[in-house]
């Protein structure tokens, strides 16, 4: 049952735990050792023996500090593991190709790592009370055979089928938990699409019905009748716990003296021994269903990092080549490019291609066609961020593959339609706030956003004006190459007028090269070549 977790920690703390396990032991013993010296002391209760009560507070005292070390470095130990798991998982995330990234999905990746990372968290705890109430058992059930070994081997039968009994149904209540957190998962997916699709749901009564009742509360009923059934099997398992306790002191009181001869006194003192063990086993039995279903967040969480593993792009990159020394180009071309998007059960998918296209240096090219004609998809093959299936990427005549990925993606800026707006300049340095000032100011701005202590006051915006705050960063960024979706949308006309007349031209001046989605057909005049896209092939404007 426990060793996922337990696993889990030892690999991810690079600790073996040998204190930790020493420190329990000693608490076990200890906590165990009071049973003796209780029974012991009972025995001549009519006079104060104060070797027995020294005993008692050296034991009490033993107990409570080593309780108190193993639970805070076992907490210590579980936090520094999670939070360095947490890391690399980010870290991979970062590293891994967009295709990927999307098919996996964000509620996904953020209830495996936050809800995941709470229950093992709290299942560390469980397991470190657990063993030490575990070795108490033992050593009660060594102080037991001590006391009489016909009483020990009786127990021993007694425990043996109560096991078994016990792991049957856990077995069942680990398949439970599974689907459990499937369900869960499905929950979650539609959930974001709730807080997603907040605005379309909130016109359309009918799709907002359609996908609560439908979906939402199916999924959600579902989930809850799979989990009541598992905690109903956790609280079957509790009980039969406790009715198996009270089964095991009936065999001590009138099992044993049927088949060895037991004075009143050691029943009594056997029995003393069971009603102690009673509170250490709850806090085994409460235990397990924490573990198990830590377990299973272990499991998750290996799962999300091997895809992110294998997701990597940039693990074959080179510190040295041809276009890692590069600092300009001349042209960036495709050949027969094709690129397809994954689905389930080899169901049809969209795709781009095969694609022949070339842009140049100081180019401004407008990417149009209807919506799904797959502009966005061929810009992202263009921008590095979806790697081609088949076909070649060249820049200048240096193909880019995965030991160059990662430099040619960094000649780019890009603001996608569903772009996310950073709350500071990451990754540059030296921040000219000169600049930085006079682009907000000539986005109109200024009066909505100041820079101050290293990040933007406020990114609360519009969604024009976050638009055009991409923009500030984008420009602040100053790469060679600009990739803009739509970026234009949303905006007043004199803004947009501004955007294509100044903005772009601007850029051209400098020697950038603008990628350019757009529907303005007011504005193609602007571009220097215009490419049409229909059913995931150029069909105008390939080559310039």
């Amino acid at each position: 049952m426990q060793v996922g977790l337990i696993n889990f920690i030892k690999k991810e703390s690079n600790q073996t735990g040998n204190k930790i396990l020493m420190a329990s032991l000693l608490a076990g013993i200890s906590n165990g050792f009071l049973i003796v010296v209780i029974n012991q002391a009972s025995q001549n209760y009519a006079d104060l023996n104060f070797r027995y009560l020294l005993i008692f507070g050296l034991s009490v005292l033993i107990l409570a500090l080593t309780r108190q070390y193993t639970l805070y470095q076992t907490s210590t130990i579980a936090r520094a593991a999670l939070t360095k798991t947490n890391l690399r998982i980010a870290d991979k995330i970062r590293h891994s190709n967009l295709a990927i990234f999307e098919q996996v999905g964000k509620p996904r990746i953020l209830t495996t790592l936050s809800e995941g990372t709470e229950l093992i968290f709290e299942a560390s705890r469980r397991l470190a009370n657990g063993a030490v109430a575990g070795i108490m058992l033992l050593f009660s059930f060594a102080y037991m055979a001590w006391l009489s070994s016909a009483a020990f081997w009786l127990s021993v039968g007694v425990i043996i089928c109560g096991i078994m009994v016990y792991l049957f149904n856990q077995k069942t209540i680990n398949r439970e938990l599974r689907i459990s957190a499937e369900k869960e998962n499905e929950f979650i997916n539609s959930l974001n699409h709730v807080l997603e699709g907040f605005k379309e749901l909130k016109v359309n009564r009918d799709k907002s019905n359609d996908l609560f009742r439908n979906y939402l509360e199916t999924i959600s009923m579902s989930a809850k009748e799979v989990r009541i059934r598992t905690e109903a099997r956790f609280i079957s398992n509790i009980i039969y716990t406790q009715v198996f306790m009270m089964i095991l002191i009936a065999s001590i009181v009138f099992l044993l003296p049927q088949v060895t001869s037991s004075s009143p006194q050691l029943i009594v003192s056997l029995v003393a021994v069971l009603l102690f063990i009673v509170g250490p086993l709850g806090y085994v039995v409460d235990a397990v269903p924490v573990i198990s279903e830590a377990n299973i967040a272990v499991e998750k969480l290996g799962e999300l990092e091997e895809i992110f593993d294998k997701a990597d792009d940039t693990a074959q990159t080179s510190p040295t080549g041809p276009l890692q020394s590069k600092v300009t180009f001349d042209s960036i071309t495709l050949k027969r490019v094709t690129f397809s998007y994954a689905a389930p059960d080899d169901e049809k998918v969209f795709s781009v291609g095969p694609v022949d296209l070339k842009v140049n240096k100081g180019e401004i090219i407008f990417f149009v066609g209807g919506n799904g004609s797959g502009k966005t998809t061929l810009v992202k093959l263009l921008a590095g961020l979806y790697y081609p299936q088949r076909g070649m990427l060249y820049f200048d005549d240096i193909p880019v593959n995965m030991t160059n990925y990662d430099y040619y993606r960094n000649f780019f800026s890009i603001i996608f339609s569903d772009f996310h707006l950073f709350d500071r300049l990451y990754g540059i340095k030296n921040v000219d706030e000169k600049r930085l000032n006079t682009l907000l100011n000539a986005m109109e701005l200024s009066e909505k956003i100041s820079y101050s202590n290293g990040k933007f006051s406020n990114i609360n915006l519009s969604t024009g004006q976050r638009k055009r705050l991409a923009l500030v960063i984008a420009l602040m960024e100053d790469r060679p190459i600009y990739v803009f979706d739509e970026v234009a949308a949303d905006q007043d006309p004199g803004f947009r007028k501004y955007f294509y007349d100044e903005v772009l031209k601007d850029l051209k001046s400098q020697g950038k090269t603008i990628i350019m989605v757009s529907h303005d057909d007011r504005y193609f005049h602007v571009a220097d070549r215009v490419v049409k896209m229909d059913f995931g092939s150029v069909v105008e404007g390939a080559m310039g």
